[in-house]
């Protein structure tokens, strides 16, 4: 968890950082990440301070926080921080879906700075996504919209941590690339990762992968060539369904990615509709891992400001 002092322009001011621990339960992770707002809080007066937003992953209604089964934070679904961080803090508390608030980030401050029609897509442990549509964020009927990493690439594939088969996250999340070289491995495939993973199977990570490819790994650069596939049609549906000015993806495995990212963009056109041939709108998150509080830090600032029309 990570908790941050932030200004008008975006600007991160304040930071602190803790364990998330979810297996704890969620009453205690709400103990300890009120502590750390309380850190970053404590440079200013306490009347300076707006409010507090909070950009979790999901699924999770924006509107109460609840969670709803979410995978990676067991024993979490159907709790809300919102009431009892309010409480403790005596600040106004506001939460979103962090993908979605990626996209908010990228286009205030971002590599879409003034778009107003963009998605946010992160390909790491799993792949989540956010859409701006109009200027604004788009959550769905029921605060779950933006799900890219279960868009089907290729069905009847290798399953996410939810079912999923053949789903963008099943098989392009550092997750899902660490799973597929296990598989081929435990099929009795030959090949160098085994020895950079020190003999264990299951120490094979994305990066054993992606490092296995670049020294010219045969079962590597096959699992990488499948990745970036599957990257290419997740990326073209979405180019075709939403046309977005900006395509900003962001993300460890997006690191690892870019030694093939002319291969994917040219992929990608190929896949996508006539009008995308020679401007795929394609580009790297320049926010890196501050992209969540940059867009919580644009949300607080929203609130702000229609609580003071109000007014």
């Amino acid at each position: 968890m990570r908790a941050a002092m932030a200004n008008r322009e975006g600007t991160l001011l304040e930071r602190a950082v803790c364990a998330t621990e979810p297996e704890k339960g969620l009453p205690d992770a709400e103990g300890r990440l009120a502590a750390l707002l309380e850190d970053v809080a404590s440079s200013v007066p306490r009347e300076d301070i707006g409010g507090v937003v909070l950009s979790s992953a999901g699924p999770i209604v924006p509107d109460t926080g609840i969670y709803e089964y979410p995978p990676n934070l067991p024993g979490w679904h159907g709790l809300t921080m919102k009431p009892g961080l309010a409480a403790s803090l005596n600040l106004p508390v506001a939460i979103g879906h962090d993908a979605t608030l990626g996209a908010l980030a990228e286009s205030r401050y971002g590599v879409g700075k003034g778009a107003r029609h963009l998605v946010y897509v992160t390909v790491s442990t799993g792949v989540g996504g956010g859409i701006i549509a109009n200027g604004q964020m788009v959550t769905g009927g029921h605060g779950h919209a933006g799900e890219i990493g279960h868009l089907l690439v290729r069905p009847g594939g290798q399953s996410c941590n939810v079912g999923c088969d053949g789903c963008l996250e099943g098989i392009a999340s550092g997750t899902g690339i660490a799973r597929s070289a296990q598989a081929q491995m435990d099929a009795g495939r030959s090949t160098a990762m085994l020895g950079k993973a020190g003999g264990d199977v299951r120490a094979v990570t994305a990066q054993t992968v992606f490092e296995a490819a670049a020294e010219g790994d045969e079962l590597a650069i096959e699992i990488v060539d499948g990745v970036i596939d599957a990257v290419a049609v997740g990326f073209a549906n979405i180019l075709n369904t939403l046309d977005p000015e900006y395509l900003v993806v962001g993300g460890g495995v997006t690191t690892s990615l870019q030694p093939y990212w002319d291969d994917l963009a040219a992929r990608i056109e190929d896949k996508a509709l006539p009008h995308f041939a020679g401007h795929v709108p394609l580009h790297v998150s320049p926010l890196g891992d501050d992209v969540s509080l940059v867009g919580a830090a644009a949300l607080a600032f929203d609130y702000a400001d229609a609580t003071a029309e109000k007014d």
